[in-house]
């Protein structure tokens, strides 16, 4: 009799210990079902804008061929597209494959769609600004393209020491235009460099440092906070400006 009835408490017990433990399992599906609901989904995810067909070259694209999709905010891009009517009713400037992320630099510049009346600072990401720069690149033009990410580097004399120094003021910055060289550019800038040579009194003549601005001279813009504007300013006034390109990770 003793026996049955440890064998019956024991079952007892195996059930109550089911029970909770299916208690506890619901209880914890619907807590971190209510966390999630509490969470944006936007949260740590930027939203962008893929094709879902094959678009050809010049085709208009119409809403059809557009869908919506999430990515990671760490691997967001400058030239992904925000907003959805930035890209109906424009035409493309390359074939664009299904699934492909559908890019600024893959629209034709000025078409039909309501981005084409649009000014230059709606494109400007927030809490950057477009800062044009004059730079020195030693390389064949053809080598360099906007979306390239470079080094800029100030070369300037110190007068305490008597020496050129130099140092990266901004590293791996992408390209967002590329603008003419010192003959195309006009008689304006080359005035300003001119009267800037007394800052290299002694070092540099038509043959050396500031000469390189004729040659080899690009206006290029970038992205920047304001402390790197500010960095970059400092720098042009400082001396002169060299670009180098960066290696694609």
């Amino acid at each position: 009799m003793n026996r049955m009835s440890l064998i019956i408490r024991q079952k007892i017990l195996s059930i109550i210990f089911i029970v909770i433990a299916i208690a506890g399992g619901i209880f914890i599906f619907f807590y971190i079902s209510s966390l999630k609901e509490k969470i944006p989904e936007s949260s740590g995810y930027n939203q962008i804008f893929i094709a879902t067909h094959d678009i050809k070259k010049n085709e208009e694209i119409t809403p059809g061929l557009v869908e919506e999709q999430k990515i990671p905010a760490d691997i967001f891009s400058e030239k992904f597209i925000l907003d959805k009517n930035e890209i109906i009713g424009e035409k493309t400037s390359v074939d664009i494959l299904e699934g492909e992320i559908i890019t600024k630099d893959k629209l034709e510049e000025g078409g039909s769609g309501s981005n084409s009346g649009l000014s230059f600072s709606s494109y400007i990401p927030y809490g950057l600004r477009a800062v044009s720069i004059p730079v020195n690149f030693y390389g064949d033009r053809s080598l360099i393209k906007e979306g390239d990410r470079v080094d800029l580097v100030s070369v300037y004399y110190e007068p305490v020491s008597s020496s050129l120094c130099s140092e990266t003021i901004l590293s791996g910055k992408e390209i967002v235009l590329i603008g003419s060289r010192m003959d195309e550019a006009g008689e304006d800038y080359q005035r300003n460099v001119n009267s800037s040579k007394g800052a290299f009194s002694g070092l540099a003549s038509d043959s050396g440092l500031l000469s390189a601005y004729n040659e080899n001279f690009l206006i290029v813009t970038f992205y920047l906070s304001k402390k790197e504007a500010e960095e970059v300013f400092k720098a042009i006034e400082k001396g002169t400006v060299n670009l180098s390109i960066c290696c694609r990770d």
